[in-house]
C-alpha cells in the first residue's frame, strides 16, 4: 500500500514517484468519453464553465511551481503556466479556493 499511496497522493514528496500522478480535464477527456456528457467545459482553465480538473491541476501546479520547477518531468508544465496572465492565474486560483471551500 505504500508504493500505491506515495505514488497517487505525491505523499512522500517525489521519493518515490518521480512527478505527481495529477491530471487536467484534456487529459481525462483524452483518455476516455467522460467530458462527452458533462456540462463543464473540458478546454476552459477558469471561470464558471471551466472543468474543475483543469482549475484544481493549475491550482496545484501553482502552489507547488518552485518546487516543480526544477524537476525535469514537471518543468514543461511549469513554464507554461508560467505563460498564463495574471488574470488568468488569478481566476484559476480563485476557482479553485471557491470549489476547495465547498468541500469543508
Amino acid at each position: 500500500m505504500p508504493n500505491t499511496l506515495g505514488m497517487s497522493q505525491f505523499a512522500d514528496g517525489g521519493l518515490l514517484a518521480s512527478k505527481p500522478y495529477a491530471s487536467s480535464g484534456a487529459y481525462i477527456d483524452k483518455m476516455c468519453d467522460y467530458c462527452s456528457s458533462c456540462h463543464y467545459s473540458v478546454k476552459a482553465k477558469g471561470g464558471e464553465q471551466a472543468c474543475p480538473f483543469n482549475y484544481l491541476y493549475w491550482d496545484f501546479i501553482a502552489r507547488h511551481e518552485a518546487r516543480f520547477v526544477s524537476n525535469p518531468r514537471m518543468a514543461m508544465i511549469v513554464r507554461s503556466y508560467s505563460k498564463f496572465s495574471d488574470e488568468n492565474k488569478a481566476q484559476i486560483g480563485q476557482d479553485a479556493k471557491r470549489f476547495l471551500d465547498t468541500l469543508e
